[in-house]
């Protein structure tokens, strides 16, 4: 039970804003393909918005993996300004990395989230702002640029699943962001996903900038999809 506390705490702190990278990752010693995307690639870790991710990743998790829109890499080989507006992103907690989750204990994490996840959520709105904090702070060090990001608020819509080896939930973030005294408030859809695959835990994270009927739209479907495929190799 203590570790499942300890997923359930580094799971619903994570913030994330987003050459090719192989579609496959490793987990201790276990090796999970990541499945196709359509209209979507991965990218390495050279790649700037890997970068900036980093730096917002909770201390707890490891970053694995993270694809943005086609349209977006072709606008960086074009020399245009991407749009980033939708990302999906791969993360794992760290200390459980090299242990065997049981199917009983992800029931026991699954029925935790399901009955407590709107209370967890406001929990660690403390923690949110200072991880912003941190990886704003990071940011303007790596690249030269001033950059200040509050997490003003984090509030849970729905639970889309809660079967088998998926937790589904959908949230609304809304953050300022501070660029060079240029500010811009953005409302983000995200869809935090907690998946049992090969007795590892997941976390999936899918991401339209928008709140919108339609963003909500895809980022349960896109949760589903990409969630259901990891699940079933």
């Amino acid at each position: 039970m203590e570790m499942i506390k300890k997923i359930l705490l580094s799971l619903v702190i994570s913030v994330s804003t987003a050459a090719i990278a192989e579609d496959k990752i490793v987990i201790g010693n276990t090796e999970i393909k990541i499945p196709k995307v359509e209209g979507f690639q991965s990218v390495g870790q050279s790649h700037i918005m890997y970068e900036m991710m980093l730096s917002f990743v909770p201390p707890s998790n490891e970053l694995l993996d993270i694809k943005i829109a086609n349209s977006d890499i072709d606008a960086e080989i074009r020399g245009l300004a991407p749009k980033y507006k939708r990302y999906i992103v791969v993360q794992t907690y760290i200390a459980g990395k090299n242990r065997t989750v049981s199917k009983n204990e992800f029931s026991q994490l699954r029925n935790i989230l399901n009955t407590q996840y709107e209370e967890l959520t406001k929990k660690i709105q403390s923690r949110l702002d200072e991880l912003a904090e941190k990886g704003s702070k990071e940011v303007s060090e790596k690249f030269s640029v001033e950059m200040a990001t509050e997490i003003s608020d984090n509030v849970p819509l729905e639970i889309t699943h809660n079967q088998g080896s998926r937790f589904s939930a959908m949230n609304i973030m809304t953050s300022n962001i501070a660029i060079e005294g240029q500010t811009e408030t953005v409302s983000t859809t995200i869809g935090m996903n907690v998946l049992h695959v090969k007795d590892k835990i997941i976390y999936l994270y899918v991401y339209e900038e928008t709140d919108t009927e339609s963003a909500r739209n895809w980022v349960r479907k896109m949760s589903r999809d990409v969630g259901e495929a990891l699940i079933k190799q």
